[in-house]
């Protein structure tokens, strides 16, 4: 199970929590005033999302499982893809996938997303990913392939933040383009 902690999982559930009465002291049983009230339906799924911002942040999220997926695998299921990628993105993922396959290195673990709250652009809404790759290795010949080194030679550091651009093609927010923070922190 991948862990993705969100600002929107957060607001999911404080909600649901709110909407069942959990989280309270109060043990009392509620008793209610009138008879011919019926109680309030109890949500039983998280809530669609509603808002653009929120639906890109789903997609966001369904992208980075299908991303890790085919990394660990080294391979890709381009009919999940296709549903949550285009342009850049979509064409990185597969340069990625297959060095790793070319290496016959191997990755295993679990990648954490820690989503920043979205931001509407107005053509394309922008999210930042914190991600941390401590629980993810990666091996050759069952030895350590060393940590990935940025531009300027130095490791990339991790826990590091990814910009996302989401954009809205045909009706459905897709990952388009990220960028490496290497500059800033989580």
């Amino acid at each position: 199970m991948r862990k993705h902690h969100s600002a929107l999982g957060g607001v999911a559930l404080a909600l649901a929590l709110t909407l069942t009465g959990c989280g309270g002291d109060d043990t009392e049983p509620k008793v209610q005033d009138t008879p011919s009230q019926s109680p309030s339906p109890t949500p039983t799924s998280t809530p669609t999302p509603k808002t653009p911002e929120e639906k890109a942040a789903a997609q966001l999220v369904a992208y980075l499982d299908v991303r890790d997926d085919a990394l660990r695998a080294a391979t890709i299921d381009f009919k999940r893809l296709n549903k949550v990628a285009t342009g850049q993105v979509f064409l990185n993922i597969q340069q990625n996938v297959s060095a790793i396959e070319r290496s016959g290195s191997k990755l295993t673990g679990e990648y954490v997303h820690t989503l920043g709250e979205p931001r509407d652009r107005g053509a394309y809404i922008l999210i930042i990913d914190c991600e941390d790759r401590s629980g993810v290795e990666q091996t050759k010949d069952g030895k350590p392939v060393p940590e990935p080194v940025g531009p300027d030679g130095k490791p990339v550091p991790n826990p590091l933040p990814i910009e996302y651009k989401l954009v809205k093609e045909k009706g459905r927010w897709l990952v388009s383009d990220q960028n490496g923070l290497l500059e800033e922190s989580c």
